[in-house]
């Protein structure tokens, strides 16, 4: 009986982290277009072949921007970094749900945050593309 208990236990946490990555994974790819939207009206933000744009014109030429990149790879790439994220509010909040839920979502904006960032700096990086 003690080996079943546990064996449900183990399903369960598995079951656990397995909707913590999926959720910090959705999270970032969620966030990413706010965020690239509020980063090209404060700064700005890469256009596909249309150069950097910025004001409050840019914000509907950035969603489709954040569509364009993230077809291109940037969602998986959002998806998988935002889900080591959901991962690791699993293992800081496993206990409380509540909080595992509000770290997967603090650490998927994070990674959205980020990888807005970089894009919006990435000439000043690499040099002029």
């Amino acid at each position: 009986m003690r080996a079943v208990r546990e064996r449900l236990a183990w399903r369960g946490t598995l079951r656990g982290v397995k909707a913590s990555v999926h959720r910090g994974g959705l999270w970032a790819i969620v966030l990413a277009f706010p965020l690239a939207a509020i980063c090209a009206l404060l700064y700005r933000f890469p256009a596909p072949m249309a150069g950097y744009s910025r004001g409050l014109s840019a914000m509907p030429l950035t969603i489709i921007a954040v569509i364009f990149y993230g077809l291109l790879g940037g969602f998986v790439v959002l998806y998988v970094v935002g889900g080591l994220g959901g991962a690791a509010a699993h293992a800081i909040g496993r206990p409380d749900e509540r909080l595992v839920h509000r770290l997967a979502l603090a650490f998927g904006g994070l990674t959205a945050l980020i990888s807005v960032v970089f894009m919006a700096v990435l000439d000043k990086i690499i040099g002029p593309y």
